[in-house]
């Protein structure tokens, strides 16, 4: 019975992203690390403003590009999860 719980759980804000990473980006799975700056898995300025929209439509959380551009994977996951919990 507690691995119905264990699956039923909603997904990490990390997971989230990477999965958005791997399947709209089509960032090869083993370069989306926490360590990994967005910058370098979102190589252009499209694919940057196109995440931004994605996170916005996925999530409900509006991101600023340059906030994008800055962050490491972990980074920007735990800025957009912050600002779902104080909802």
């Amino acid at each position: 019975m507690r691995d119905a719980v264990t699956t039923s759980a909603p997904e990490s804000v990390l997971d989230v992203i990477s999965e958005l990473l791997v399947e709209k980006f089509e960032v090869p799975s083993e370069e989306v690390r926490g360590s990994a700056p967005m910058s370098d898995l979102l190589i252009d300025s499209l694919m940057i403003v196109e995440m931004a929209i994605a996170v916005h439509e996925t999530l409900g959380v509006k991101v600023d590009e340059e906030e994008l551009r800055a962050a490491t994977l972990d980074e920007f996951a735990a800025s957009v999860d912050a600002r779902l919990t104080d909802r």
